[in-house]
């Protein structure tokens, strides 16, 4: 006996090394190829380093600068202090950027850095060399390698790229009870790349930090459903950091966790998990959100949120639990415990509502816009800030177009077989369960054994002998669902219902589809009619099934490699240049991306930002864009000198700009402030004429720079003194 344990735990070690080695080649090809697919777009090897950080556009800038000041300030502790105590990103504010802003990748990315610099500022790590450009621009001097901060930020990037893939494989392995499935799952996310991930366009978008994380946390939990007994408690510590470090990475993880969180809870209301699993699941959701909000500099939004509210209320549940549900011993009682459930769900939501209203009233709340684009989605509710985000594409609803392209993959057709299969499968499962447990009792009951041994029989057999009349409930307990794939269907179906509100998010549906698609090796996957598959082999239709996939696998991997892209931006360049020669005290005003652009280019203060998720930050956006709208000239001006700014960029692109979705600020400007429709545009006013208080001081094809006259505003920089 002691023998086949020690060969079945041989075996085990064995295999689980086979699978880890399996997911680091996986995750390793991912890592190559994205790092390949943003090369060829970018051709970020010969650019020079100003070229470098205006193609980390947006966003990506924004979080990149606080890196850069990480790195870059000496001594280590003062670049700490200044993200502290920043002043650059709402000038003339004091922002704590680490308490507002998710930037733990770039304070940790940069702490590594500084701490390997002096062997990484070496010829191993680092090559340069002359790159001559187009005729009319002089040739720059650049350098690669680990060694220069941007690669070494990049390369943590692409790591953990290869760190989901990594995920996905162990996961679907988990999922499938099968290598093969893991292979599957792999397969269709290289297959569905471009709906999966934007990692190689937009490489340090938050989404790219957490995923693998995520992806992570959901793997353990499956591990945790299907082998609850052993791994429940063991793996609380894994889950408890992979929670906390997706949460401080990604300002939209708190949603995806309580979809967790509520899918749990159903599960429990179903009798599919007990009490106790719910109880440790929701704990460790509290725990770690405390980390996060310590983490955050004791920021107390992430506690009075709305799933925290939901985690305490879910949590109070798992206590006093037991009180609420019926003890069911007969068929009245199953009805009776079923109509309760729908009470006690509607019930924790509305508790849970009730107390994020009461937490955030009179207070400004950062979620807030959140609710109002999913408002403005369903009804004519329109604003500034509302079209900001609907007139994007990747805010907008997930198109027809998504879903043809994942179709033409078979991951759409195979997954929503597996869908119905597996509902089919738990239901017919507890059929023939049932009719074997009745038939075995009646021949119990017919067979004339003595009270002696009938008292010996299986206690589970007199029950049913004695209900044998009750098949509900005969039924009901041989109804057996898997855990962790109901777990897995449900959150695919959360996803594809943020999917379908938010383009943005189809990379969570996708991915949780590739999971999915693992199934296809197991006992849920049947395509073919019962009295067929007497004549077509299983193994026939996997291989007819795998043609189109590796087929369209093909073309897409193809077509992605061949694409070739290169960053100029000579105008943009220009303007930078020109600022970087001006004085440091100037504090610049324009639209978000370029505002991001010039704090990390320049390191000259501005007064806005790409990180609209804060009320104030929101409210500033909207005093900037008031250029590009019909206010006048002197409004504008007494916003300019409220804001403390000194000079303005206007942009003709958004001045002049068409979209095909007829999405202009010309357009937005005149839904937010129909009143004003028929005064010309201010950008144009001052693009054309002058204007008093704002004098022209740098002009080029796609960029006016306009100081603002008012003498009395003046950039004081903190000091640090060690």
């Amino acid at each position: 006996m002691e023998e086949n344990t020690k060969n079945t735990a041989k075996r085990r070690f064995i295999y689980g090394g086979f699978i880890l080695v399996l997911a680091i080649c996986v995750g390793g090809i991912h890592y190559a190829y994205v790092r390949t697919l943003f090369e060829n777009d970018k051709h970020f090897l010969y650019l020079s380093d100003l070229e470098r950080e205006m193609s980390l556009r947006t966003e990506m800038g924004f979080y990149y600068s606080f890196y850069k000041t990480v790195v870059e300030t000496r001594p280590f502790q003062v670049g700490i202090f200044k993200l502290l105590m920043d002043r650059l990103v709402e000038y003339p504010h004091e922002v704590n950027a680490v308490n507002r802003f998710n930037i733990h990748p770039e304070v940790m990315l940069g702490t590594l850095y500084r701490y390997y610099e002096r062997s990484l500022n070496n010829t191993d790590h680092i090559e340069c060399y002359t790159v001559v450009r187009d005729a009319g621009h002089d040739a720059v001097r650049t350098c690669i390698g680990i060694g220069v901060p941007i690669f070494f930020y990049l390369e943590a990037v692409w790591l953990l790229a290869g760190v989901s893939v990594a995920a996905i494989f162990m996961h679907a392995c988990v999922l499938s009870d099968s290598i093969l499935g893991g292979l599957m799952a792999v397969l269709q996310y290289f297959a569905n790349h471009s709906e999966s991930t934007r990692v190689q366009w937009a490489p340090n978008e938050r989404e790219n930090f957490a995923m693998p994380f995520i992806l992570l946390q959901c793997w353990l939990q499956s591990v945790q459903l299907r082998r609850k007994k052993t791994a429940l408690l063991l793996l609380q510590v894994p889950i408890l950091f992979l929670n906390t470090a997706s949460l401080i990475f990604w300002q939209f993880t708190p949603y995806i966790f309580m979809s967790q969180v509520a899918i749990f809870f159903v599960m429990e209301q179903m009798c599919i998990i007990d009490r106790k699993t719910l109880s440790v699941f929701v704990h460790n959701h509290i725990c770690s959100l405390q980390a996060a909000a310590l983490l955050f500099q004791c920021n107390a939004s992430p506690m009075s949120s709305l799933h925290a509210c939901y985690f305490g209320v879910i949590a109070v549940y798992s206590l006093v639990g037991k009180y609420a549900r019926v003890d069911v011993r007969n068929r009245y009682d199953f009805i009776t415990e079923c109509l309760l459930v729908f009470p006690r769900i509607f019930s924790t939501t509305f508790v849970a509502f009730y107390l994020w209203g009461s937490l955030k009233r009179g207070k400004p709340d950062k979620d807030t816009h959140v609710w109002d684009i999913l408002y403005s989605k369903f009804t004519d509710h329109k604003s500034f800030h509302t079209l900001i985000y609907t007139c994007s594409d990747v805010f907008d609803f997930m198109p027809l177009s998504t879903i043809i392209n994942m179709s033409k993959t078979l991951l759409v057709p195979i997954v929503l077989i597996i869908s119905v299969n597996v509902v089919d499968f738990w239901i017919k499962d507890a059929y023939v369960r049932s009719e074997s447990e009745m038939r075995s009792a009646n021949q119990y009951l017919h067979n004339g054994i003595d009270n002696n041994r009938r008292n010996a029989a299986n206690n589970r057999q007199v029950n049913v002998a004695k209900d044998k009349k009750d098949i509900l409930m005969v039924y009901v307990r041989n109804l057996k669902i898997d855990p962790a794939v109901f777990y897995n269907l449900a959150m695919m179906a959360v996803f594809g219902l943020m999917a379908g509100l938010v383009m943005r998010l189809k990379l969570l549906l996708t991915t949780q589809m590739c999971i999915l698609s693992s199934l296809v090796v197991k006992k849920y996957f049947r395509v073919l009619p019962k009295f067929m598959s007497k004549y077509v082999k299983p193994y026939w239709v996997y291989a007819i099934m795998i043609i189109p996939i590796l087929s369209q696998l093909t073309v897409n991997v193809t077509k992605d490699l061949s694409h070739e892209g290169e960053f100029n931006e000579y105008q943009q360049e220009e303007l930078l240049k020109w600022i970087s020669q001006g004085p440091r005290v100037s504090v610049y005003a324009g639209s978000m991306p370029m505002s991001a652009t010039v704090m990390l280019a320049t390191r000259n203060p501005v007064v806005t930002h790409p990180h609209y998720e804060d009320t104030n930050a929101r409210l500033r956006a909207y005093t900037v864009y008031k250029m590009y709208g019909k206010f006048t000239p002197q409004h504008y001006y007494e916003e300019m000198n409220r804001l403390k700014a000194t000079h303005l960029i206007v942009e003709t692109k958004y001045c002049y700009g068409k979209s095909g979705r007829g999405c202009t600020f010309e357009y937005i400007w005149d839904i937010d402030t129909p009143a004003l429709k028929s005064n010309p545009k201010l950008c144009h006013v001052l693009l054309t004429e002058p204007v008093e208080h704002f004098y022209q001081v740098f002009r080029n094809e796609q960029y006016a720079v306009f100081r603002i006259h008012d003498y009395g505003v003046q950039y004081t920089p903190r000091t640090f003194a060690i």
